[in-house]
């Protein structure tokens, strides 16, 4: 079976283990700060914090941005059920918005029609790779918080500057089924300093950020380095030199990973393109490049159905991302129609597209899928 989702881990990444292991310290140390260091430059990000997850991460914007009971967040439904779940869980409302039919993102005109008095942020999908048009969306956002999930969009430029760069806060996952894998394990970014003393905090027990352990206190020469002192209540979401070790030898390569993506999407379109039974993704609007993260077909006639399991009948693993939270019945109460998402939900497949691919994997995927209509 072809799978949709790959990763690219080996020697050096095991040799970089292998030096933590050696140090007798596996948790968070130099290791995690040098990688927090380099994927901030990388993105040119002012401030970056490794977590244990993404979804910690989404969790935690919550928190650091204040969202509280009685607020509403515009959320796209086309989207990862831990956006609603971050929502929810700070006693907020999430407000489902429509997508465009062809990039899957939210756009400013329905940012528009959903935005109320009570509205206090904005949670948005970059899908597939492709970013949103943000100058758009902030101009008819106003004075909103805006969280970023930039978990598709690994590199991706929106004009000038990286996703994840763009609001207050980007989310970044370096899950088994992304570009960068360190099995898992996320980064928040933000520009704000304020932001980043209090996730300093947020991550670590509430713990001040100067003084994170004994040997800290130790250091500060007091004569009770074991004492406590707490900013604020909360859990443990930290990172550690192990994953961290994995993530900088991932962050040498995923340059040639986004390239052979690139190659494959080319492919892909050009290879696609007059078949008139299927509708293909849009390139990333002008002067924004995407990471080429997912490709997705949406199947007319509906067919779509037919097509995933001849697909998968083929050894051609296939499935859809994402789920429209408003048709998930645990959201129910927050649910409305919303008529694109409907369709793309209805209509669309998502085909393997990633760096382990080669060149006979691409054209086997090619030819299966023109050779779905030709005895129809």
């Amino acid at each position: 079976m072809i799978q949709i989702f790959s990763n690219s881990l080996g020697k050096e990444e095991l040799k970089a283990v292998e030096k933590v292991f050696e140090s007798k310290w596996v948790g968070a140390a130099d290791v995690t700060l040098e990688f927090e260091e380099q994927f901030g430059e990388s993105i040119k990000s002012k401030y970056s914090l490794s977590f244990n997850c993404a979804t910690a991460i989404l969790y935690g914007s919550m928190k650091i941005l204040n969202i509280k009971p009685g607020d509403e967040v515009l959320i796209p439904t086309v989207n990862f059920i831990g956006c609603a779940n971050a929502i929810i869980d700070a006693g907020a409302k999430p407000v489902f918005c429509d997508v465009d039919l062809n990039t899957f993102n939210i756009t400013p005109e329905e940012i528009e029609r959903k935005m109320t008095k009570k509205t206090t942020a904005l949670l948005l999908l970059h899908y597939g790779g492709n970013p949103v048009a943000f100058d758009e969306i902030k101009e008819v956002s106003g004075d909103i918080k805006i969280i970023e999930d930039s978990c598709n969009t690994l590199f991706s430029k929106y004009k000038d500057r990286y996703c994840g760069t763009l609001g207050d806060i980007g989310c970044f996952s370096f899950d088994a089924m992304k570009i960068l894998v360190t099995g898992d394990g996320g980064m928040m970014t933000f520009q704000d300093e304020e932001y980043y003393e209090k996730t300093l905090q947020y991550r670590y027990l509430g713990l001040v950020s100067k003084i994170k352990s004994g040997v800290d206190s130790l250091q500060e020469e007091k004569k009770t380095w074991w004492e406590i002192e707490l900013g604020c209540k909360s859990g443990r979401f930290i990172s550690n030199d192990i994953i961290s070790a994995i993530a900088l030898e991932q962050l040498k390569k995923v340059d040639g990973f986004i390239s052979r993506r690139k190659k494959i999407w080319d492919t892909y379109k050009s290879e696609l393109k007059d078949l008139d039974w299927l509708v293909l993704p849009p390139e990333p609007y002008e002067n924004c490049t995407s990471s080429y993260f997912m490709f997705w077909l949406r199947i007319k006639n509906g067919q779509r159905n037919e097509f995933a399991r001849y697909m998968v009948d083929n050894e051609i693993y296939v499935t859809f991302r994402y789920y429209p939270l408003h048709q998930i019945n645990e959201y129910k109460e927050f649910s409305l129609p919303l008529k694109n998402a409907e369709e793309i939900c209805d209509t669309t497949i998502n085909i393997p597209i990633h760096q382990n691919l080669s060149d006979k994997d691409v054209n086997y995927i090619v030819d299966t899928i023109k050779n779905f209509r030709r005895n129809k």
